[in-house]
């Protein structure tokens, strides 16, 4: 028989023998159950804290989904707030442009309105009192035959496309920003021919910045037409012009997006709208007056007639 050791163990009810290969299998035994409930609890934790990991992910996804939401929304509240105030403030430039206006208006048929006058009653006084000095300025044929001629009245072209902007606020064409446009765009092919809308004088034919190349001519009784964008000139600085006269042509100068005529009719130095004036005719004048306040019609009448017809009433015969 074999050596081997032999561990008794004894108690009240007897004793028992185990060979130490025997101990070490049941140890072997309890050892394995262990690590098998080790590892069986350590899986039911992993699995667990696996799916609250999962869950936090995908909380932390949402959460990142929400704020770039938020962000977004916040940069379009910006862009909202941005794009108000600015059409706030346009909105207070035009109010106080349309309030200076009317104050120079007021200034020329002679009102004096009070402080606490509300605008719209001052812009009814205004068309009460203009109405009541045209009635007062009455024209003859040839007083408005010599107005006609003076007055820049009529197209500039003979034949365009069609009229690709007007006169007031827009959007340019350019820069993108909302401007003030202070006369009507003609688009016409490069070359169509451009004519003075009134006698006057060349004051201006240069390159003048965006306008590209530009001319000004000044015309009686403080009026004056500009023409931009042209592509070359007809007649130089100091001509002196006929109404109808060629000027110069159609161009694509300067800060431009086609080939078109900028057209400009002023009057001291103010801006007119020139819609009013290329549909004047011997039945429509009285309604430009009407609606182009800005002008003192009354005493540009006054002064005519003084001028031109008291004073020389065979002259303008003979000429027309």
């Amino acid at each position: 028989m074999k050596n081997r050791f032999m561990i008794t163990i004894s108690d009240i009810h007897g004793s028992r023998q185990y060979t130490v290969h025997q101990l070490i299998r049941r140890l072997a035994l309890w050892l394995a159950v262990i690590i098998v409930v080790v590892f069986a609890i350590g899986a039911i934790l992993l699995k667990i804290l696996t799916s609250k990991v999962d869950e936090l992910d995908a909380l932390t996804k949402n959460l990142k989904q929400t704020q770039l939401s938020l962000v977004e929304e916040n940069n379009r509240l910006q862009m909202t707030k941005k794009m108000l105030l600015q059409n706030i403030l346009d909105k207070s430039n035009e109010l106080e442009s349309m309030n200076e206006q009317l104050s120079e208006i007021e200034r020329i048929v002679g009102l004096k309105p009070d402080i606490g006058d509300a605008f719209d009653e001052r812009a009814e006084a205004v068309k009460q009192k203009t109405l009541h000095n045209l009635q007062a300025a009455k024209l003859t044929i040839a007083e408005l035959a010599l107005l006609n001629r003076s007055v820049p009245t009529g197209m500039p072209l003979k034949r365009y496309k069609r009229i690709s902007d007007g006169f007031g606020y827009r959007i340019h064409p350019v820069t993108h920003r909302r401007t003030f446009h202070f006369g009507l765009d003609f688009a016409a092919d490069t070359g169509t021919p451009v004519y003075a809308t009134a006698d006057g004088v060349v004051s201006y034919a240069r390159t003048n910045g965006g306008y590209g190349k530009y001319m000004l001519v000044l015309h009686p009784f403080g009026f004056s037409t500009a023409y931009g964008h042209l592509s070359r000139y007809a007649v130089k600085e100091g001509t002196y012009v006929y109404k109808g006269d060629l000027i110069g042509y159609v161009g694509n100068s300067g800060r431009s997006t086609g080939p078109h005529l900028h057209y400009e009719v002023r009057y001291l130095h103010k801006w007119l709208n020139p819609a009013s004036f290329i549909h004047w005719s011997e039945k429509t004048y009285r309604k430009v007056m009407r609606k182009e306040r800005l002008v003192d019609w009354k005493k540009l009448i006054e002064q005519l007639h003084e001028r031109y017809i008291a004073s020389n009433p065979g002259e303008f015969t003979a000429q027309k």
